[in-house]
């Protein structure tokens, strides 16, 4: 992965591991992942409590969060797992990627994309991975410009109840 420049203004971003505290703010991150998704309706504070606090439990996951001037301004979650395929070696996925609409190009999804990057060597995973919504182009041109090749065509299907 390549490595950003330093800067003043990523100086002042902090990327950290997600607390309960940062409940809230993660719900209105994932709402503005799906601003154009009709059908999205966020959880409950309750329900949403009670998943990252599983999720927390489990060492094979983190969460990341970004903060700035106080505030929580991207997130992201990576994923370990063991690669029957590859000799047992283990793959970092990185889903739900968001930045909030104040904070973008100002550096914050490059600093939490490089913590990521350290989660996975530190894991000696032999490759990370992620999905972008074909809807995305600016998305598709900051991983690209990162370092991140397109290197399998991706499929998905809804499991609507």
């Amino acid at each position: 992965m390549q490595r950003i420049k330093s800067s003043a203004q990523t100086a002042k971003i902090k990327v950290r591991a997600a607390r309960i505290a940062d409940v809230p703010a993660l719900t209105e991150l994932y709402r503005e992942l799906h601003l154009d998704d009709y059908s999205y309706r966020p959880p409950k504070p309750a329900e949403m409590l009670k998943a990252y606090r599983a999720i927390a439990k489990n060492p094979d996951h983190q969460i990341l969060v970004a903060e700035a001037h106080g505030k929580v301004a991207g997130t992201l979650h990576v994923m370990i797992f063991r690669h029957l395929g590859h000799g047992l070696k283990p793959v970092a996925v990185v889903e739900n990627v968001v930045v909030s609409s104040a904070m973008r190009s100002k550096g914050v999804g490059e600093l939490m994309m490089e913590a990521a990057d350290r989660i996975a060597r530190r894991n000696r995973c032999y490759k990370m991975s992620l999905t972008t919504n074909l809807k995305r182009p600016r998305a598709h041109q900051f991983y690209e410009r990162l370092g991140w090749r397109r290197t399998h065509h991706g499929y998905s299907m809804d499991l609507k109840s």
